[in-house]
């Protein structure tokens, strides 16, 4: 077990801290494949006094503990958790989480969990240069009562969008920063907009956590699938419960058909792998389950505005 413990401050100074709990040495604010916990990095930077944000990208070989004290710098900890066991895939956490600094929290990942984590600090006195009264309001009650066994927000196919560029930023690109910050602020506008609009649709609060952590598996399932869409019937076996219900629920949480979410994501795979030279525009149709060239062509202007042979063009 390692456990590090500390008050909020710049995330610089946190991963100096815990470094040297770990005595291990940092580069440009960099933890690279700590010996301590197993392989992967730690990044961190800070912006200004009012705003800084760490990466995690972990493979881990012990458990780990961060416990966050009270009384350290007051604002607002926006994280994004995508956790799952390495053996057998298990979903550990995918969600979206908003917490008040002035509050102690605890978070424990056990070993054998791949962590992809990215972790914003906002002062209060940035949130208010920007944010309405209001809704600065909404944010500072939310965050102080939120808790992770209720927690209404959950990563999604526009959030794994972003948070998958930002992992796969390489450590000598010379446009690395500049990339993850605006990363960074997308993610931010994404959950304010989110936040706003949370109550002109179905709310996922008024659903059940084991609803909630079914439909979570059938995203993971949907956004990781290329071999055809599965059947509903063999969607539903796998949480338990009526092709009705998992459609009604899906919709609900998602805002999207599961068919529809599965093609949005394959069509973001296929996008990928366009846009990093990895395959020809025939190959990326077909290996996303296109047969036919026009069809994939369709579907992905649809889909992005542009047909794929300008994604090769301006690549």
């Amino acid at each position: 077990m390692v456990m590090y413990s500390s008050r909020q401050e710049n995330y610089e100074k946190w991963l100096h801290g815990f470094a040297a709990k770990l005595n291990l040495p940092l580069k440009d604010n960099l933890l690279k494949n700590p010996a301590e916990l197993g392989k992967g990095m730690i990044q961190a930077h800070t912006i200004s006094a009012h705003f800084s944000y760490v990466v995690m990208n972990l493979e881990l070989e012990k458990d780990l503990e961060f416990q966050r004290e009270a009384g350290g710098l007051e604002g607002f900890s926006l994280s994004f958790n995508q956790i799952e066991s390495c053996e057998d895939k298990k979903l550990l956490r995918n969600d979206i989480f908003l917490s008040d600094t002035r509050n102690s929290l605890q978070t424990k990942i056990p070993a054998g969990s791949t962590v992809k984590r990215l972790i914003i600090f906002y002062s209060d006195e940035l949130a208010a240069k920007y944010l309405p009264a209001g809704l600065l309001t909404q944010l500072q009650d939310f965050a102080r009562e939120n808790q992770l066994s209720a927690n209404e927000y959950f990563i999604g196919l526009p959030h794994r969008e972003i948070l998958k560029e930002i992992f796969d930023i390489k450590e000598d690109d010379p446009l690395g920063q500049a990339k993850l910050l605006s990363h960074v602020i997308r993610l931010t506008e994404k959950f304010l907009q989110s936040f706003l609009t949370r109550d002109k649709a179905a709310a996922p609060k008024h659903l059940k956590k084991n609803d909630l952590e079914s439909m979570q598996h059938i995203e993971q399932i949907l956004s990781s699938r290329l071999e055809g869409f599965p059947s509903l019937e063999s969607l539903a076996h796998v949480v338990f419960m009526s092709t009705s219900k998992l459609k009604n629920l899906f919709k609900q949480v998602y805002g999207h058909t599961l068919y529809d979410y599965y093609n949005k994501s394959r069509l973001q795979r296929a996008k990928e792998m366009l846009i990093t030279g990895q395959c020809s525009i025939k190959q990326a149709g077909s290996e996303i389950g296109f047969s036919n060239l026009s069809h994939f062509a369709k579907a992905f202007k649809k889909e992005f505005g542009v047909l794929p042979r300008d994604i090769v063009k301006n690549r």
